[in-house]
């Protein structure tokens, strides 16, 4: 527990402008894992190091076989969250690595892996001397591979590659499903025992519309008696392109114009719901674009008429906050996205405060 103080107080010693997050670990070995514990799990602690609020906007995990949990809250400066991964042992036996991405609105770390490993082993059952021979596996190098940024004004490229680490020939069947942004390169017929491909895998920014983090998966089908459930997963965070511009085109762009930022609810029970409203003004010369108008929290529900403003146009946006299952001071974020170069990416938050033990909640069922 001392150590774990002491952690937390040099962490909050490097506070800095704006959401900042650091993790007390990023690795976690689990060793020697006995198969029939069903589960190995791990806590990663984390602190926010910096002056606003920080929110985890999602985690993903490398492999299926890996359940991640984490702290659905805001954490307030100084606060502490956390991210678990649970790995499931039946039927895993042999060493494993498995990669946890975490992605929030931290301003030093918009993303951070986290890694668990270990070795699972089976225990011996009496009378029954018989080994099962290892033959193999075929696998990605990299179980999952991401593009940190992908603009919306063209293609971007990630390469992978694909071994057969197994003692039979494999035949691929051609790749189907792929998202119309997606074009792989390289994917073979089939591949020889211990053979390696290098494959290129290309992401159109130009045909996407959803901002901000998105994956998804690409599985493989394949003959191999080995690991039928191979799949790579992809993920990337969106974002739109700006010129650089003169002080006269800056003049002339958008620019987006909210009547508050932040909305404190005040003291309230635990199970209440709040709304409020948010007005956003085009201030700019042309036409406002909001590409995404998305609250980060289940709890919140927004709505709006139109995603684009005329020059001088006002609109209000609808907020309700549910408080169901919160306690203590929570806050919760709204990201915006629109075409303004000099904000292109903003939060609108809702505060409130509830008791911190939950004696009734009126909406629980």
């Amino acid at each position: 527990m001392r150590q774990w103080v002491a952690s937390l107080l040099l962490l909050l010693a490097g506070s800095a402008y704006g959401q900042e997050i650091r993790f007390l670990k990023t690795s976690h070995d689990f060793g020697k894992i006995n198969e029939n514990i069903n589960y190995a799990k791990c806590k990663f602690i984390f602190v926010n190091i910096g002056n606003k609020p920080i929110l985890i906007s999602s985690v993903q995990t490398s492999c299926g076989c890996t359940t991640p949990d984490w702290t659905r809250d805001s954490i307030m400066p100084g606060d502490s969250g956390y991210v678990e991964a649970k790995y499931e042992t039946i039927n895993r036996i042999g060493s494993f690595r498995k990669t946890v991405s975490v992605y929030t609105n931290a301003v030093n770390s918009p993303f951070v892996h986290l890694d668990i490993f270990g070795d699972v082993f089976r225990e011996e059952v009496a009378n029954n001397d018989m080994q099962i021979p290892d033959y193999g596996k075929i696998y990605f190098d990299e179980q999952t591979i991401s593009l940190e940024v992908l603009y919306d004004n063209a293609p971007d490229t990630l390469t992978v590659r694909l071994i057969n680490g197994t003692i039979f020939t494999t035949n691929f069947e051609p790749l189907s499903g792929l998202p119309d942004y997606c074009t792989i390169l390289g994917m073979p017929k089939s591949l020889e025992p211990n053979e390696t491909v290098r494959l290129t895998v290309i992401l159109d920014g130009r045909k996407l519309k959803k901002y901000g983090f998105n994956a998804f998966q690409i599985p493989m089908i394949h003959d191999n008696p080995m690991n039928q459930g191979l799949g790579l997963f992809v993920t990337y965070k969106l974002k739109q392109y700006f010129p650089k511009m003169s002080a006269k085109e800056l003049k002339k762009a958008p620019k987006i114009m909210w009547d508050k930022e932040v909305h404190d609810f005040g003291e309230t029970e635990t199970g209440s719901i709040h709304n409020t409203v948010y007005t956003v003004t085009n201030q700019g010369k042309s036409d406002l674009v909001l590409h995404e108008i998305y609250p980060e929290c289940s709890c919140i529900t927004v709505k709006f008429d139109k995603s684009v403003l005329k020059p001088g146009e006002s609109m209000k946006v609808q907020v309700m906050y549910d408080t169901k299952s919160k306690k203590g001071q929570a806050s919760q974020s709204i990201w915006v996205v629109s075409n303004d170069p000099t904000k292109p990416e903003m939060y609108l938050y809702v505060k409130a405060k509830m008791p911190e033990k939950v004696y009734h909640c009126p909406t629980c069922h």
